[in-house]
């Protein structure tokens, strides 16, 4: 972004209106404490750490002329704090080594022993490392250039959508490192630069993620509901993302869990891939359902791309031979690989570092370890990825802050269209709107009793006409199946409300 010159005017009054209260605040913090210990501070701890502890320390409120934070601390203690844990120091190191610093007032020719302030701070630096660990100049540098590598791996999945060169993403993350927070960011710039033509569909393990990624997607599933018609719904929406015009993500949530689950799931299940119809016996032109959700996979990792289909897929295992898609070194290539972490939890970055067969390179392995040797990255979470020849990245801060934006947008909107849908008086073409906006499903569905819910979801899924024997044999129930009288409850309910047409003797088919 270009900056303006200093003979250019500023015609945006209300822009800098909006700037003024916060200087104000800084104002009041820099002058809560002697100028002199604040040089102290910045002349220890570099130019970014001692801004990001003035930011910090600054929150707070404006009572008579002073700035109050609401912990009641000190603001220039509160400062003092934030660097002496992001340095790796205690605060009585940090304040001896400030007390040891003095101010030149004046030049002299003189060189004092005891180490002076310059006009230019740079970091100190220390002598004993066994003792204590302070950033040098050179490593804080390198901190921006981490952060900003996290960021280029972010726009790799945003920006090259249109390009149709991005095959898949795998994001193998350690428990707690920020793996939501990540790909939510990089889903929320999705949306936010290519709007109605992204489609999405996500699956998760959880059913405590469903809330969330239902607000995030546009359509979530959770694969313990009902296994079999999450995959045919994967089947079916990988099919027809195998066409131009659309930005289309299928995001699959800790696919080795949810594998374990469907190897049971899926035993004896067979479809027929034109229809989706599924059968428990084996049919003429169905094939394993199994075996056609990992065909399935392969084609829209290795392929997917030319359609701008790309699959996402993360993991809570360092292993990539389990993900069959990109088992080998060719189909690696095709996507991302990111592996993300936290300092305690290298172990994921460095097993990525040993392996030959993931880093061939045995000089670039060497430089990244050099590079993970050397940095301490605090709380934020470290991310490794075979873009541009596997880079290594710290992601910044502010990314949470843009990530929490997202989600807050996207949990206003599903609260607003809940409400619209949940009043019955509402107007055809207000629905309307609200459909087209939030890309709900143009037929609507009434409220059905469960049992009457999952007796339509065997007719959809089953080969028509599904006769009654077939609805109260289907695995569907699971280890309860209602009696007899409740079946046929919830097909006249079914009837009733013409979403199903047929009788017991000759089997029932969806209508529309």
């Amino acid at each position: 972004m270009r900056l303006p010159s200093l003979v250019e005017p500023i015609n945006d009054h209300s822009e800098i209106t909006k700037s003024l209260p916060k200087l104000k605040v800084y104002s009041l913090a820099l002058g809560s404490s002697p100028a002199k210990n604040w040089a102290k501070l910045w002349q220890l701890s570099g130019d970014r750490l001692f801004c990001d502890a003035l930011v910090s320390a600054s929150k707070g409120e404006i009572a008579e002329g002073k700035l109050i934070r609401r912990d009641r601390k000190p603001v220039f203690d509160y400062a003092v704090d934030y660097c002496a844990e992001r340095l790796g120091i205690t605060r009585a190191e940090l304040m001896d080594r400030a007390s040891a610093l003095t101010v030149a007032t004046a030049p002299t020719k003189l060189q004092n022993q005891t180490p002076t302030i310059s006009t230019a701070p740079k970091v100190l630096l220390v002598q004993d490392s066994a003792t204590t660990v302070l950033q040098t100049q050179s490593s804080q540098t390198s901190l921006d250039t981490l952060e900003e590598a996290a960021i280029s791996i972010i726009d790799n999945l945003v920006l090259s959508a249109d390009k149709q060169t991005l095959g898949g993403c795998v994001i193998i993350a350690a428990p707690g490192a920020g793996k939501t927070t990540f790909l939510g960011t990089a889903w929320g710039r999705l949306k936010t630069h290519h709007g109605n033509r992204l489609q999405s569909l996500a699956v998760v393990v959880k059913k405590s993620d469903l809330a969330f990624f239902k607000s995030f997607a546009t359509t979530a599933l959770c694969i313990k509901d009902n296994p079999v018609n999450a995959v045919v719904e994967i089947i079916k929406f990988i099919d027809a993302g195998m066409k131009e015009g659309k930005i289309t993500r299928l995001f699959l949530d800790d696919f080795l869990t949810m594998n374990v689950m469907l190897e049971n799931a899926l035993k004896g299940i067979y479809l027929e891939p034109n229809s989706y119809y599924i059968s428990e016996k084996k049919e003429l032109g169905f094939v394993p359902l199994a075996g056609h959700l990992q065909a399935s996979l392969n084609e829209a990792w290795l392929v997917g791309r030319e359609y701008n289909l790309c699959l996402w897929v993360s993991s809570h295992s360092p292993n990539l031979d389990a993900l069959p898609f990109c088992g080998s070194r060719d189909s690696r290539s095709v996507g991302d690989i990111i592996f993300l972490a936290k300092n305690s939890k290298r172990e994921f970055l460095e097993l990525a570092l040993n392996n030959a067969h993931l880093i061939s390179n045995s000089n670039k392995r060497q430089e990244l370890k050099q590079q993970l040797d050397q940095l301490d990255a605090g709380d934020s979470p470290i991310v490794l990825s075979n873009n541009s020849n596997w880079t290594l990245g710290v992601v910044p801060e502010f990314i949470r802050d843009e990530y929490k934006g997202y989600r807050s947008q996207c949990l206003e909107s599903a609260d607003s269209i809940k409400d619209a849908v949940a009043d019955d008086n509402i107007q055809d073409n207000t629905r309307q709107q609200l459909e087209s906006f939030f890309k709900l499903p143009s037929a609507y569905t009434p409220a059905l009793s469960k049992v009457a819910a999952t007796i339509l979801d065997i007719i959809r899924n089953g080969n028509p006409p599904v006769k009654l024997e077939t609805i109260r044999k289907s695995r569907k129930w699971g280890d309860k199946t209602p009696p007899m009288a409740e079946i046929k409850s919830g097909i006249d309910e079914l009837i009733q409300k013409e979403l199903i047409d047929g009788e017991s003797e000759n089997g029932f088919t969806v209508l529309g």
